[in-house]
């Protein structure tokens, strides 16, 4: 049945999307930086080649519209912040603004690395392919199993694991050990 609100046809477009958003992030990154000088042309010649090459290959289509949405998130959060901030009267101090762009950065980074990682992370080592376990020794769902085929609860299991939590508190330990002793 039709509706107002179907959008199913709009996914057949998607990578279309994708390209124009990449076509479109690309040149105003190297017009805003100028690496390659200040020509209109040049700078959307590149920019169209980098999205026409982002065009063939599918995992890059895949990553950069499961990121899109949220630095769509992270720039209308950090609007409203400005927004609120400056509505009542306050307005945000110049060192966090001086900051705001190394830690989006930061944040858009990490964001793209954890949708890297989910799309790619199953595949992405000679160890987590799934015809490298024998399904005899696995019990999948077990706690601490990290040799099943979900990319997630592998991640899950390694970063929780006794181990790995105790190497943080040491790391964490030696990190306050070596600022106490710089303050002495």
């Amino acid at each position: 049945m039709a509706s107002l609100l179907d959008t199913s046809l709009l996914n057949q477009f998607s990578s279309v999307f994708v390209v124009l958003f990449i076509f479109t992030a690309g040149y105003a990154v190297l017009s805003f930086k100028g690496p390659f000088g200040t020509s209109k042309g040049i700078n959307a010649l590149l920019a169209f080649t980098m999205a026409i090459i982002t065009l063939f290959v599918p995992d890059a289509i895949e990553v950069v519209k499961a990121s899109v949405p949220w630095y769509i998130v992270m720039m209308i959060a950090l609007m409203f912040v400005v927004l609120v901030s400056s509505s009542i009267g306050s307005g945000i101090p110049k060192e966090v603004m001086t900051n705001i762009g190394g830690w989006v950065l930061i944040i858009s980074i990490v964001i793209l690395i954890i949708n890297i990682g989910l799309r790619l992370g199953q595949g992405a080592g000679p160890f987590l392919g799934n015809n490298v376990t024998n399904p005899d020794n696995v019990v999948a769902g077990g706690t601490g199993d990290v040799a099943s085929g979900s990319f997630t609860q592998n991640f899950g299991a390694t970063l929780f694991h006794p181990k790995v939590l105790a190497l943080l508190l040491i790391m964490v330990i030696a990190a306050f050990s070596i600022l106490w002793i710089g303050y002495v």
